[in-house]
């Protein structure tokens, strides 16, 4: 076990578990906690109200809290799977029944990420494959002077951090990531100017921010940053790394710098295809067709699988940004053609979605190219 070693530690030792939820964290959280390398015996999945629930989740009852009072103990751990917003209404429900020792996991939080993190480390060795971590691959790294890194005619690491003027403000100081360099992005569409670098400066896509995303610092980075490596996070999103492993790093024979994977089931595709516009994913697949057909094997590989890499966040040496970017964009382009339809605000922002998993299918084919590391990121609620 790597990740969270004291967490699994007390999910193992718990006399009984159950898990709060019966909804789609529910079902990852079930299905991961109940396969090697944690194995969990789950009493039930526990609800407010079954009428708004399915009866089982993969197997395991789903009970109200009145059916639980004959098998559950009051002292039993009780896992939230919730999403972050519910968080908060859900650890009072299970407090005002009496049960308070209680395990949070919140999609877009910190230990749920470390959790599946094990399972996808525990699947890849599974089928011979290598999974490291940053960690792990800089413990013999060597460290460049500083000046080498952070020189001034010259700079070997750049990391950015895609900020836009509509952020809502963060709930946590941020000034450990010193090391960041704010980008604006969409600052073709707002008069209003928050980061010194802008994505609407020399070569540039910054208009179509709205579909785009983050992708607009992306392609301003491949067409006008020129360091040895660059990086990409967000503003709630960040890389946890400190100035040691970020001087290692400069100094390493690292290719690419990944964030642990998020977890789907029952496959990456069918998840899509739930959440966002179905078609928009048999697109992407011609576009793959048509312009990598080598690629389609591994996508159909990808879509069939559990895990792909989010956020369009990673650390790459820049010239294997500039390869990716230069496979990346003609797909969006081709896609951007043909996925047609009224979108509202969220589901306009289909070519971010689509490019984590292009990403996703860009490292698994070429995973035996480059040497892949993964690191750990930590997410600001709000």
């Amino acid at each position: 076990m790597y990740y969270a070693k004291e967490i699994v530690n007390q999910l193992k030792q718990s006399r009984q578990t159950a898990v709060f939820g019966a909804g789609v964290m529910a079902l990852g959280v079930v299905n991961c906690l109940t396969v090697p390398p944690y194995s969990l015996h789950i009493e039930c999945c526990l609800v407010s109200d079954k009428k708004k629930n399915p009866s089982q989740v993969w197997g395991i009852p789903v009970l109200d809290f009145e059916e639980a009072e004959s098998v559950l103990r009051k002292d039993a751990l009780v896992i939230i799977a919730a999403v972050d917003k519910n968080l908060e209404s859900m650890e009072e429900s299970l407090h005002s029944h009496g049960y308070h020792h209680i395990l949070p996991l919140t999609y877009e939080g910190d230990l749920w990420m470390l959790l599946r993190g094990n399972l996808y480390r525990e699947e890849r060795l599974s089928k011979g494959k290598s999974y490291i971590t940053l960690e792990e691959a800089l413990q013999e790294a060597c460290v460049p002077a500083l000046r080498d890194i952070y020189g001034d005619t010259h700079k070997k690491i750049s990391i950015y951090t895609a900020m836009c003027h509509v952020d809502r403000p963060l709930s946590e100081d941020i000034s450990r990531y010193f090391w960041e360099i704010p980008i604006q992005v969409g600052a073709a569409l707002t008069d209003r100017r928050i980061c010194s670098i802008c994505d609407n400066t020399g070569e540039n896509i910054s208009h179509k921010n709205g579909q785009y995303c983050e992708l607009t610092a992306l392609y301003w980075i491949w067409k006008n940053d020129r360091s040895d490596y660059v990086g990409l996070g967000h503003y709630r999103r960040h890389f946890e790394l400190d100035e040691e492993q970020l001087e290692k790093l400069a100094g390493s024979d690292i290719d690419v710098v990944l964030t642990i994977p998020i977890f789907d089931v029952p496959s990456v595709g069918e998840v899509y295809r739930r959440d966002h516009v179905a078609g928009d994913w048999d697109v992407m697949l011609r576009a793959i067709g048509t312009l990598c057909p080598e690629y389609l094997s591994s996508a159909r590989e990808m879509e069939a699988g559990r895990f792909y890499y989010a956020y369009n966040m990673f650390i790459m040496k820049k010239e294997i940004w500039d390869t990716y970017c230069a496979w990346l964009f003609p797909l969006l382009d081709y896609c951007e053609e043909r996925c047609g339809g009224e979108r509202d605000r969220y589901q306009g922002r289909y070519i971010g979605f689509l490019a984590e998993h292009l990403m996703s299918l860009y490292f698994l084919y070429n995973e035996k190219k480059y040497k892949i590391v993964h690191a750990r990121k930590h997410f600001i609620g709000g």
